[in-house]
């Protein structure tokens, strides 16, 4: 009996330190997939965000973006060895509440673009702030709860990462499902406003609208039902394979979203000699000091009938 209880003990650690190690593994590649995009977009964000006053999405992009590094740094302490139960705990319970602030970062950009992508109506900011409290509130009680049921005991071998001994998996999975629903409504959202609103519209800013949201959509769907198959069929241990990079990855395409709309706000004032937009590459253009920032690329609807209203002149 003692023979069969040590083996399984053996199993057990075996299990969970493989599964720390891939763990630690895609941390420190989304660490690295943050300074790689820091440093390619850098030059972006001294030529279209340093100019100009702040704004509501201006204090939304430098808050999320700077503090995507203050998260990296909570993750990577989740990935010292020899840490007692009590400082495991400490730096997972840091690590979630950490990735939850930047999610929902995330997630209230995505809600102000679709809130000026549907012409910045009353009943729509309405609607948006509501959906917005209520997945805040219910992904904060799973994440709470889930994060209470992860407990770290001492180890029998030193040394060793820190490896949860219980862990809720049905509770991550439950967070990762309301985010995924919740993408699917904000989706569904932009398409039906794009038939009501913006059919047989002709605009760049339209057309970046719709390529930043389908690709946002996208992977986000994609990473968060993994983190779902994962959270509710993978052994234990294994439910933190795919949050880090799902986070950073939240960060990074909704930093760049922002960015592409500010390409495109300078590009608006940019025309070739046919009249066509000049769209600037991201990464390419030098800071321009005499450079003046468009008007806030939020304000959709009224800068496409702008847009429009010229083009309609010209002809």
């Amino acid at each position: 009996m003692a023979t069969g209880f040590l083996e399984g003990l053996i199993d057990a650690l075996i299990l969970g330190y493989t599964a720390a190690q891939y763990i630690n593994y895609l941390a420190i590649g989304g660490t690295a997939l943050v300074i790689v995009d820091y440093l390619h977009t850098f030059p972006d964000e001294v030529r279209l965000m340093w100019p100009g006053k702040l704004n509501a999405p201006k204090v939304l992009f430098f808050a999320l973006r700077y503090y995507t590094f203050v998260h990296v740094a909570f993750a990577s302490l989740s990935l010292r060895t020899g840490a007692s139960p009590e400082a495991c705990k400490i730096a997972s319970d840091r690590t979630g509440i950490s990735t939850a602030v930047i999610i929902s970062a995330s997630e209230l950009i995505l809600f102000v673009r679709v809130y000026a992508f549907t012409g910045r109506t009353r009943p729509m900011l309405i609607f948006l702030s509501v959906l917005f409290v209520v997945i805040i509130v219910a992904t904060g009680v799973l994440l709470h709860n889930f994060l209470r049921s992860v407990q770290y005991a001492t180890l029998p071998i030193p040394n060793l990462p820190c490896i949860p001994f219980t862990i809720n998996g049905t509770l991550s999975g439950s967070v990762f499902a309301t985010l995924l629903a919740e993408g699917i409504v904000v989706m569904a959202i932009m398409i039906y406003s794009a038939f009501r609103k913006h059919r047989g519209a002709r605009s760049g800013l339209l057309t970046l609208f719709y390529r930043d949201g389908v690709v946002y959509f996208i992977c986000l769907s994609l990473l968060a039902s993994a983190n779902i198959v994962v959270s509710f069929t993978a052994p234990r241990g294994y439910q933190f394979l795919l949050i880090q990079p799902e986070a950073v990855i939240h960060s990074i395409l909704s930093t760049r979203m922002l960015l592409h709309l500010r390409a495109w706000s300078k590009g608006d004032s940019e025309h070739s000699m046919g009249g066509v937009i000049r769209m600037v590459p991201m990464g390419l253009t030098p800071y321009d000091p005499s450079f003046e920032p468009a008007p806030s690329t939020i304000r959709f609807e009224e800068r496409t009938l702008d847009i429009t209203s010229k083009a309609t002149s010209s002809t």
